[in-house]
């Protein structure tokens, strides 16, 4: 056997690699595919969902029995609170809400809780109680008003002005300052 044919010998019995310039091609269209689909996906959950222009309408019972609709409001400047008893950031933002009723409902404000994705009423009741709110609350019973807003959990707020535009949007808790700057430039707006 010849010194090639040993090398040639050898070297057969060892598996063969493909070769490499088909895989880089292949990861990457992958990675394109993905972020293509990933894009879509956010555009699909955003669309529809009132960040700014006309507030979707709607009405909604109240855990007094009343009724609260939206339209009605108009010449208010409203805050939508998309909250449940079991969602911590709910619990941090529950002393500023209640705080902003008070500091600005005889200025025109009104503040509307929409409970959602609740297990029981009590839980909300429980809720309202311990945090001592005073200001409207309703369950949103069939999440009506949730899929209204397209709101994917609680807590999601949306600010709407005196003329029935959405006009600030917050994902997570909310604190006084942020949303008090808010309401009061709304507020101050010529009617």
């Amino acid at each position: 056997m010849t010194q090639i044919d040993k090398f040639a010998f050898t070297n057969s019995s060892k598996p063969t690699r493909e070769p490499r310039g088909l895989a880089c091609p292949a990861v990457l269209l992958g990675v394109i595919v993905f972020a293509l689909l990933l894009g879509w996906q956010l555009t699909e959950r955003n669309r529809g969902r009132p960040v700014s222009g006309p507030a979707p309408d709607f009405s909604l019972t109240l855990f007094d029995g009343s009724e609260f609709k939206l339209s009605d409001q108009r010449g208010q400047v409203v805050l939508i609170n998309f909250w449940a008893s079991w969602c911590p950031p709910c619990r941090d933002e529950a002393p500023d809400l209640q705080a902003l009723h008070i500091d600005y409902q005889a200025d025109g404000f009104t503040l509307l809780g929409v409970n959602m994705l609740e297990s029981s009423p009590q839980k909300a009741l429980d809720f309202i109680a311990e945090f001592g709110i005073t200001y409207r609350n309703g369950e949103d019973l069939g999440q009506t008003v949730t899929n209204l807003y397209r709101v994917e959990g609680p807590p999601e707020s949306f600010l709407i002005d005196r003329g029935g535009k959405v006009r600030e949007f917050y994902i997570g808790s909310v604190n006084y300052d942020l949303v008090s700057s808010a309401i009061k430039a709304l507020l101050a707006e010529p009617r």
